[in-house]
């Protein structure tokens, strides 16, 4: 839908399988925080870095214009102005920075006991 970005989406979707609740646990508001704080840190990194959180803006960013990549002359354009390179970029900026929230947020926990 070219909405949130689905790098940023799926990177959130990391981090609460990893530090959100399951069903046994809903009531656990503590533990919810937590997630909450490192999406929420991952939300503002991602902004800060790429200008957005929506695909639809970043295209605009990179390609000057919004290029729809469902209607094939319009993605045949994308891959020329080299969309495609930046997003496969992108989105292994933030599968690095979600891997060093996951890793510091481990070793947070270790100190603490």
């Amino acid at each position: 839908m070219h909405d949130v970005c689905g790098a940023l989406t799926g990177a959130a979707m990391m981090i609460s399988l990893k530090h959100g609740r399951g069903l046994e646990e809903i009531k656990n508001t503590d533990k919810m925080k937590e997630a909450h704080l490192l999406v929420g840190k991952l939300y503002k990194w991602f902004e800060k870095e790429f200008g957005s959180v929506k695909c639809r803006d970043i295209r605009v960013k990179v390609m000057g214009v919004y290029y729809d990549s469902k209607i094939p002359w319009q993605a045949e354009l994308a891959k020329e102005a080299g969309f495609h390179e930046y997003c496969c970029n992108l989105v292994g900026k933030v599968s690095g920075k979600t891997a060093e929230m996951l890793w510091d947020a481990e070793e947070e926990k270790k100190k603490k006991g």
